[in-house]
């Protein structure tokens, strides 16, 4: 049967094409009234819209290039400070007691 179907010419597929009209400002305000009633009610689902809602407006360290440079640099030189103490504390620890253990293993 598939061999007589190969040979006969396939057809076009067709489309039915419904030109819409668009309003974006209408879209846009369909969306902030959706997510307004979202974050009215005491429902669990509204309750994460707010929490997620407030977090995003804290959360400015990616879009803030000089609060981040700020945080990076003062994260680098925490940790240059901890390398530091923990330097001097091997250090400290060496030179007391290295010589308390090797007294003990002559």
């Amino acid at each position: 049967m598939a061999l007589f179907g190969f040979f006969k010419p396939m057809k076009p597929v067709g489309f039915s094409y419904h030109p819409r009209f668009y309003d974006e400002k209408m879209e846009e305000m369909q969306e902030r009234r959706k997510a307004a009633e979202e974050l009215q009610g005491d429902n669990p689902e509204a309750l994460k819209a707010r929490i997620r809602r407030n977090m995003r407006r804290q959360s400015t360290y990616l879009t803030d290039k000089k609060m981040r440079q700020q945080k990076v640099v003062r994260s680098n030189m925490m940790l240059l400070a901890i390398i530091a103490v923990l330097a001097v504390l091997a250090f400290v620890a060496i030179e007391v007691y290295l010589p308390r253990f090797a007294h003990f293993f002559e």
